[in-house]
């Protein structure tokens, strides 16, 4: 069969299929939806994580699965993407019944590992950057009168735009209110706050106190901070930048004390560090990593702070368990010269 041909008999399948799609009934629809679900959730990502782990510490590149592991975490979603396009297109002139039982909604559940930040698009086109270590979950059909995900850590998002359907991020202890717009919400389960940054639009900012609803509106380079204790918000306008472009896969450090680094280490890179000194907690540093991979960020600490040593620890498989156990970065005052 010549190209021509074979395009030509693309082209007919293709029409078939979507003839069939819309004989299609809404039944049918869940049904397909839940395989292309089953798809997402068969892959073990933790399993793959330690797989390539593996397989890169037995060369000499150790520190290179870092970049590469973020650059994966996309593969990962092309079920997900593939399912988007069937509700984008398909869906596009149904409507859903607003007042839809519980039982009929199948739950979507999407985890970035540390160390991996991953991009999502959902089904009404919204893209969604999760970082490393958090959640997201929402349910399908997406597209209603409200468009609703529950998020446990950090997500970048440019919300597509839609007057009819408002667009509501929920965390443990508030949540935020959109139409259209660009924003990042900052919300780990074991943090004491949630942050809120707006880089373009509007948002709406609720959570409860003493049983009443207490509401912050944000503006263009507003960031919020929420005390979850305390109930408390602090707004400031200022420069975001430093709170988004980790969808960028870019790391400033603005005066950061030395636990917050080691903390964003541990994010960014699945290690595990430990900070031998008490008094390099004291320590503070200003720079900005741009995709740099593990090796070379801890070169430029060496070299902001010449007082300060890094060791690199690769993990090692677990004979029980069959795992990787994190690798270690422990860092250390360096011995000056007598």
């Amino acid at each position: 069969m010549n190209r021509r041909n074979q395009n030509k008999k693309t082209e007919s399948d293709f029409r078939e299929f979507i003839e069939y799609r819309k004989g299609m009934s809404a039944f049918d629809k869940k049904l397909e939806a839940a395989k292309l679900i089953d798809q997402t959730t068969s892959i073990d990502i933790d399993e793959a994580y330690h797989t390539v782990t593996r397989k890169i510490n037995q060369g000499n590149r150790v520190f290179s699965i870092f970049t590469t592991l973020t650059r994966v975490a996309a593969t990962l979603t092309l079920p997900l993407l593939a399912f988007a396009i069937w509700s984008l297109f398909f869906q596009k002139n149904e409507e859903v019944p607003v007042e839809m039982a519980q039982n009929e909604i199948t739950w979507q559940s999407i985890t970035s590992p540390a160390g991996m930040r991953s991009h999502i698009v959902l089904p009404d086109g919204t893209n969604l950057w999760l970082n490393a270590g958090s959640k997201v979950k929402y349910g399908i059909p997406f597209t209603r009168k409200k468009r609703e995900i529950t998020l446990s850590g950090e997500a970048y998002l440019e919300v597509a735009k839609n007057k009819k359907s408002p667009f509501v991020v929920n965390t443990e202890t508030a949540l935020v209110e959109v139409l259209g717009t660009q924003f990042n919400v900052n919300a780990y389960p074991e943090s004491d706050r949630v942050e809120v940054a707006l880089r373009e639009g509007k948002v709406k900012f609720s959570f409860s106190d003493d049983e009443k609803v207490k509401y912050a509106e944000l503006s263009p380079n507003d960031f919020l901070q929420f005390d979850k204790k305390r109930k408390t918000v602090n707004l400031d306008n200022t420069d975001i930048k430093k709170y988004i472009a980790w969808h960028q896969n870019i790391l400033i450090l603005d005066e950061t004390p030395m636990p917050e680094v080691a903390r964003l280490l541990e994010q960014w890179y699945g290690v595990k560090v430990i900070i031998k000194n008490e008094e390099i907690k004291k320590y503070r540093f200003t720079t900005t990593f741009d995709n740099e991979p593990l090796f070379r960020v801890l070169e430029l600490l060496e070299l902001s702070s010449p007082s300060v040593k890094t060791t690199y620890t690769p993990g090692k498989p677990d004979k029980d368990s069959k795992k990787l156990s994190p690798s270690i970065v422990t860092i250390t005052k360096k011995q000056l010269p007598m």
